[in-house]
């Protein structure tokens, strides 16, 4: 490793473990340095493979051995869990969080095969600008979809974590989630519990009922559609066996094959399904996760517990990324795309590619001034290592 490189990573890492204390990571000082180290080996664009992270720790007279010992030690560590990062993580997105009307958060499943074992990751994570940034998630070490007790558990801690902070507090949470979640029970419990809307995508298997409406297939409903029309239902009891009622958007957009059918428990259900479609984030989300960025498709673990653990520092690293990328948009570095159209690269992947370029080629000097003007929001009340007053 160069010695800029050398600086700059360490320079990073002091970083970082300064944040853990100003977001209140409540974790051993060996965690917190192993966490902080990983998080920078990802922002580096290495690849979350073990042995490829274990190459990047190698430093002075660690081996790359050694190194790959210490991270599988960590990551089945059994004091590490997702959930006591979901708190400490917000207060790091305060800078976009603050900026949304409303809360979208999405939760959805992504699984592989490696050596014969199943991967299957459910996680929860906001929507933002056509893409997600993580929250929580659980890791399943079983083939096939999840159950109500699931995401329940993956919910619970997210939401409990935004309602507690003051700063979002009077900004409406709305979940959308896809046909697996199908459930008005699953809306119910969100509703009654926590007073959370939600809109969930139907499968055309399901059936309605309404005042005045006998017990209809929504399939029945969707072959009476012409391409270029939408209906409002309001007041359906959907299967057969709940009693909870929601208000029913089918929609046939022009530009798809398909027409798309919601339930949404919002009390004026026009937006809804407008406001499912800021679901789809959550699939590019999970492609950095397994391709674009961090390539966990293709690393060689398969242990749940260490998948889990593994996903903390990106999702660190992720929402460091956002904000960069975020900036980028701000400063007029990159362009906003016009309007209806999709960004050619995410707020990720463009925050990514600069701050790893600024740790692999940037001289300590460039990267203290870029390390302040991307952790800006937080100058208020700390000082960056190695800084002084100017």
């Amino acid at each position: 490793m160069e010695v800029n490189n050398v600086q700059t990573h360490t320079y990073l890492q002091e970083t970082v473990l300064k944040l853990f204390v100003e977001i209140d990571l409540n974790l051993s000082k060996p965690l917190r340095t192993m966490l902080s180290a990983l998080i920078v080996c990802l922002l580096e664009n290495n690849k979350a493979h073990i042995s490829r992270l274990g190459e990047s720790l190698s430093i002075g007279d660690a081996s790359a051995m050694a190194c790959i010992q210490r991270i599988r030690r960590f990551l089945s560590n059994k004091k590490l869990s997702p959930i006591i990062t979901v708190v400490p993580l917000l207060p790091l997105m305060r800078p976009l969080l603050s900026k949304l009307p409303e809360i979208v958060l999405t939760m959805d499943r992504t699984d592989w095969e490696k050596r014969r074992k199943y991967i299957n990751i459910l996680s929860v994570a906001v929507s933002y600008k056509g893409r997600a940034i993580p929250l929580f998630w659980i890791v399943l070490d079983r083939k096939g979809n999840s159950s109500f007790e699931h995401w329940k558990q993956v919910l619970t801690p997210v939401i409990e974590a935004l309602q507690q902070m003051e700063w979002l507090s009077g900004i409406p949470i709305h979940i959308v989630a896809d046909r697996e979640f199908a459930s008005p029970k699953l809306a119910e419990w969100l509703k009654k519990t926590y007073g959370v809307d939600a809109t969930l995508r139907m499968k055309a298997s399901m059936y309605l009922k309404g005042e005045g409406m006998p017990e209809t297939k929504i399939a029945t409903l969707l072959r009476k559609m012409l391409k270029g029309s939408r209906r409002v239902l309001r007041d359906q009891i959907v299967t057969r066996d709940s009693t909870f009622k929601m208000n029913v958007v089918l929609n046939w957009g022009k530009q798809y094959e398909e027409a798309m059918v919601v339930a949404t428990t919002l009390a004026k259900p026009q937006r809804a399904d407008i406001l499912y479609g800021q679901r789809f984030g959550i699939e590019a989300m999970h492609k950095d996760w397994k391709t674009n960025a961090f390539e966990l498709e293709k690393t060689r673990v398969t242990d749940p517990k260490r998948i889990e653990t593994l996903l903390i520092p990106i999702a660190f690293a992720y929402i460091l990324c956002v904000l960069e990328g975020e900036k980028k948009e701000e400063t007029g570095d990159v362009r906003n795309p016009p309007k209806g159209k999709k960004r050619m690269v995410g707020l990720f992947l463009s925050g990514l590619r600069t701050i790893s370029m600024y740790i692999r080629r940037g001289t300590i000097e460039q990267f203290r001034i870029f390390i302040r003007n991307l952790l800006q929001p937080f100058f208020t009340a700390w000082k960056i290592p190695g800084d002084t007053d100017r």
